[in-house]
């Protein structure tokens, strides 16, 4: 596919479809929009392959193929991978997609609206809950593009600002607890959830997300796994940028933090502390992220770039640069430290914190010492 790209202002305005459909989705560790646009167009050409072993919401391929480089993208949480697989793949006609949510509308069983927990009480108004319960049992996200479009709204919009969706106030990124939740509501005199229409709510999302179309794009890959076990069925010698944020260690619970939407998907009700992928043990983390750059490594091409974003704090960081000289140990190191434009995730969740502090690491491939050094990267030195 040949796509005329203009500027990057042009590209990414919000009466656009591609500046609609970028922020589909709510993640953690986010590419900001402006830097993958500065990446990916001066560090690759049309049609180039563009791999992303740990894809969280998918902004890196989203950007490749708008930008018409081919993707291949990776990401071992459900979640992660719903929003991505629908940016990437979208229903191309929005009244399938209208016509599939008043389908599920009427496939509600009399039990769909019952509450089975304290906290469904507080949290949704029963006509809510029964979407939500029809939508787990009835749709086929992981085959169907129509259905996996839809759950991709219900999934964003089940969880969020009072009066935003479809929820009691919620955090509209991280789960907490149903017993924290229900404390909470309780103390804030919160407990009666939103009398909301669901369907006319969901509606107007979907009506606005689609008011420019969808995105013209290149072709992609999205797969659903471990990155370890995926990569190595992908054909050898095709990418030329690897552009990825791996995990922090320590830091987020990247399944239990996002366990309201993953019930939605068919796992259990609350956290799942045998399924936690905090990343704390530090040589497990260490052992993870080089085994998964050794598999990217085969799919790289000789003169490919490589950047990797990662967490400022040394934890991470340092195991970062150490697994990165695991596999490259002959390749030029740069890093760029780096802020991102808002708080953190966690400060507007009521946990403290501020700003994401985080780093860049960059090897360098044909042509991309001269942008490197435009943009202030640096050379980490052999210590690290």
């Amino acid at each position: 596919m040949t796509l005329t790209i203009t500027s990057e202002a042009d590209t990414w305005r919000r009466n656009t479809a591609a500046g609609r459909w970028y922020g589909l989705g709510r993640y953690y560790a986010m590419f900001p929009r402006g830097f993958l646009h500065d990446v990916i167009s001066h560090l690759t050409s049309p049609n180039d392959l563009v791999l992303d072993p740990f894809c969280g919401r998918g902004n890196a391929p989203f950007v490749a193929t708008v930008l018409g480089r081919r993707a291949l993208a990776v990401d071992i949480n459900p979640i992660a991978w719903l929003y991505t697989a629908a940016k990437q793949d979208p229903a191309p006609d929005v009244d399938d997609v209208m016509a599939r949510l008043d389908e599920l509308a009427r496939s509600q069983r009399p039990t769909d609206q019952r509450s089975r927990h304290r906290f469904e009480t507080m949290a949704w108004a029963p006509q809510v809950r029964g979407l939500l319960r029809a939508a787990r049992r009835d749709l086929q996200w992981r085959t169907s593009v129509v259905d996996r479009t839809l759950m991709a709204f219900i999934a964003l919009h089940m969880q969020d600002k009072l009066g935003s969706g479809l929820s009691n106030s919620l955090s509209p990124t991280i789960a907490l607890s149903p017993e924290y939740s229900v404390e909470w509501w309780t103390e804030a005199d919160m407990a009666r959830p939103p009398d909301v229409d669901p369907v006319a709510v969901l509606k107007d999302k979907i009506r606005r997300r689609y008011k420019y179309g969808i995105p013209a794009q290149a072709t992609s890959e999205v797969l659903l796994g471990d990155s370890r076990a995926e990569l190595p069925r992908q054909p050898a010698g095709e990418a030329m940028l690897l552009v990825t944020s791996p995990p922090y260690c320590g830091v987020t619970d990247y399944w239990n933090d996002h366990w309201l939407r993953l019930w939605l998907l068919g796992h259990q009700f609350g956290q799942d502390w045998k399924r936690t992928s905090k990343f704390s043990h530090q040589m497990a983390y260490r052992e993870l992220i080089t085994s998964v750059f050794r598999e990217s490594d085969r799919i790289l091409r000789d003169e490919a770039t490589i950047l990797v974003r990662s967490d400022q704090r040394r934890r991470t960081a340092d195991l970062c640069i150490a697994a990165i000289r695991d596999v490259w140990p002959d390749r030029q190191l740069l890093q760029l430290p780096t802020s991102a434009a808002l708080a953190g995730t966690s400060n507007g969740h009521g946990r403290g914190g501020t700003k994401s502090r985080e780093i860049d690491f960059l090897l360098p491939g044909a042509g991309a010492d001269s942008w490197a050094r435009s943009r202030g990267f640096r050379r980490v030195e052999a210590s690290g």
